[in-house]
């Protein structure tokens, strides 16, 4: 039988022991959900919290703040300053990065993010073309929580558009692996508006180079595999072909002689056509090898184009470094970065079209 005075002292001790466990009320604490970071004037940094401000009639508003300083740590106490509670990271959903800022580097803002152990790893980051503070400000999006909205349209774009994945995590996986460099969206105030317009390129931790939108159709399926996108392509008869990626499969082979490699990126599509125009402004059916070869060629010109961009500005986004040194045991990754310029590259698209909506 139960000792009922013992059961009483367990109870007791649980019931009490959760008051000594540290609480935060909703109301009474500022959760920054949104941060973003500008290069200002005398070396120094502007930083940019957004948070929201729950109402007693449980409305909320959204409160932008911004501070300079010499770095995030001394922005953060800054920022403490002036708000009436407490700043907490636990729910921090986006990292914005001014462009000028990015070209400095960005770890010790990225570092301090890693080193929060309230803070997910599957925060979104994003270059600004521009000043960050700026976008996070845009009084069209006063209403409503401008950090939800662009964490939520990046990964709406990473999961249905042209957007490779890539978030904190990702970032810090690509930052530290020998032989790979780090890539990010890149976002511009447009008229009011936010707008991706490409994607960012690093080198180490510093903005050297972007690809456009038109190019992230084949950078995306070099880099991130079985995820749609949409590409038109303008063909050398002129017509116009706009082609969804359903599924892509980028397989990199590698061949190393006398100690240095050759790579071969074999890269299998499978597309659906979703609009046919001809040049031709008349009926005609749909040659789809015709267009399958003349997509293929385009591809692996374009794949070729962007890896001369990565190799002009020694950034390897495609992690070529770490392929070669899975292969290689006696990889020296000063000797990689001096093969990297000229190392030779060559790509094999295979499209197939699928679903043209038409009898071939």
């Amino acid at each position: 039988m139960v000792n009922r005075s013992a059961l009483w002292l367990v109870l007791i001790v649980l019931l009490s022991g959760c008051t000594f466990l540290p609480t935060n009320i909703v109301n009474e604490i500022n959760m920054a959900q949104g941060i973003g970071f500008d290069l200002a004037e005398k070396k120094g940094v502007k930083g940019t919290i957004v948070y929201p401000i729950f109402n007693k009639d449980k409305s909320s508003i959204t409160e932008v703040k911004t501070a300079h300083g010499k770095s995030s740590k001394d922005i953060r106490s800054l920022l403490n300053n002036e708000t009436r509670y407490p700043l907490v990271s636990g729910q921090l959903r986006l990292a914005l990065y001014g462009k000028e800022l990015a070209k400095k580097g960005i770890n010790d803002y990225v570092d301090t993010l890693n080193r929060d152990p309230a803070i997910g790893s599957l925060v979104q980051m994003a270059i600004v073309d521009g000043d960050s503070n700026e976008m996070l400000k845009i009084k069209k999006y006063q209403k409503e929580n401008i950090s939800i909205y662009l964490q939520e349209m990046l990964d709406q774009n990473m999961e249905f558009g042209l957007l490779p994945r890539t978030d904190l995590q990702t970032f810090l996986y690509q930052f530290f692996q020998i032989g790979q460099d780090p890539y990010l969206p890149l976002i511009k105030k447009l008229d009011g508006n936010i707008r991706i317009t490409g994607m960012a390129i690093f080198k180490d931790d510093q903005y050297v180079t972007s690809i456009s939108l038109n190019d992230l159709f084949i950078f995306k399926g070099l880099v991130d595999n079985k995820r749609p996108g949409l590409r038109q392509f303008v063909l050398e008869s002129r017509d116009k072909i706009v082609l969804e990626n359903l599924y892509s499969n980028a397989k990199y082979k590698v061949k190393i002689l006398q100690g240095k490699p050759e790579f071969t990126i074999n890269l299998k599509m499978k597309t659906r056509l979703h609009e046919f125009a001809p040049s031709e402004k008349q009926r005609q059916s749909f040659d789809k090898k015709k267009y399958q070869k003349q997509v293929e060629q385009e591809l692996e010109i374009n794949a070729i184009n962007i890896i001369n961009q990565f190799k002009k500005h020694q950034a390897d986004p495609l992690g070529l470094g770490a392929k070669y040194k899975e292969h290689y045991r006696r990889f020296n990754e000063k000797q990689w970065k001096m093969y990297y310029p000229n190392v030779k590259v060559t790509v094999n698209a295979d499209v197939e079209i699928l679903q043209t909506g038409t009898v071939d």
